[in-house]
């Protein structure tokens, strides 16, 4: 069982927010077996075109997702987000307006007590368990490249005058590297999934982050809260962020988990 929320802000500085989120939780029906699914975009392009463009990508990438029906999850979100790049670069070619226009994407799967996802962009995934806090993805830009490479800190990457560009983004180019786990991610009951767009991730800290969750526990307040913190903190870009609460494992994954967990002490 999983308990979702979600908010979205312009921010202090923008005349328009560019970004957009959906999710799905199927109960029944063949598209309940390809599990829970959030996705989240921060668009990118002069006029509109940023807005085009996360719109497209949430919206094809979530078809995509449910209409594959490969066995293998990371295979699936794979096509589902070579099919939104397809088509937001599509779109692009209609209109001046429209042109060069991309978006990052990020997306989890939630399928009993496993976790997939995949992610192009600086769009971030979180995992909240107690006080503890680890981004499961890897942001595709110019200073975490930096970052990687140990030539400046990720104190330094806040505010360098180069920290919004993107290395890799749905519309740039006809071929994209999508970032997958091949292999899941286990939940615990209690832990927090939290998805979020760079004016978030790049005005709250990761302590404060960690705080709100605590504090606030339900989904949907704690989306609305990190944005006011983000606000708060000068909101000088469009703020996103949705967050999934892991309510409850059923007993058989449990078990199988234990299993596992025993049979790895034992060996």
């Amino acid at each position: 069982m999983v308990t979702i929320g979600a908010a979205t802000h312009i921010g202090q500085e923008k005349k328009e927010n560019q970004d957009s989120y959906a999710f799905n939780q199927p109960e029944r029906g063949p598209d309940s077996a390809k599990g829970t699914f959030l996705v989240l975009a921060d668009g990118m392009g002069g006029h509109s075109g940023g807005k085009h463009a996360s719109i497209i990508a949430v919206s094809v990438a979530m078809a995509e997702y449910y209409r594959n029906r490969s066995d293998s999850i990371p295979v699936s979100l794979e096509k589902a987000f070579i099919k939104a790049n397809t088509e937001v670069i599509k779109k692009s070619q209609t209109s001046e307006e429209l042109k060069d226009m991309g978006s990052t994407l990020v997306a989890v799967v939630i399928i009993s007590d496993k976790m997939y996802f995949a992610n192009v962009g600086d769009s971030r995934g979180y995992i909240i368990d107690d006080n503890n806090i680890s981004q499961f993805t890897e942001d595709h830009s110019f200073v975490a490249s930096l970052v990687k490479a140990g030539a400046i800190t990720e104190e330094e990457a806040l505010t360098h005058p180069e920290r919004n560009i993107i290395t890799r983004a749905i519309g740039l180019k006809p071929e994209l590297k999508v970032d997958l786990s091949e292999q899941p991610v286990i939940l615990k009951e209690g832990q927090y999934i939290i998805l979020c767009c760079d004016g978030l991730h790049g005005s709250v800290s990761n302590g404060e982050i960690i705080k709100i969750v605590k504090k606030y526990k339900k989904p949907g307040y704690i989306c609305e809260k990190l944005v006011d913190k983000a606000n708060e903190n000068g909101g000088p870009d469009n703020i996103t962020v949705m967050t999934a609460m892991i309510d409850n494992i059923s007993l058989m994954s449990k078990l199988k988990n234990m299993f596992l967990n025993f049979t790895r002490s034992s060996k």
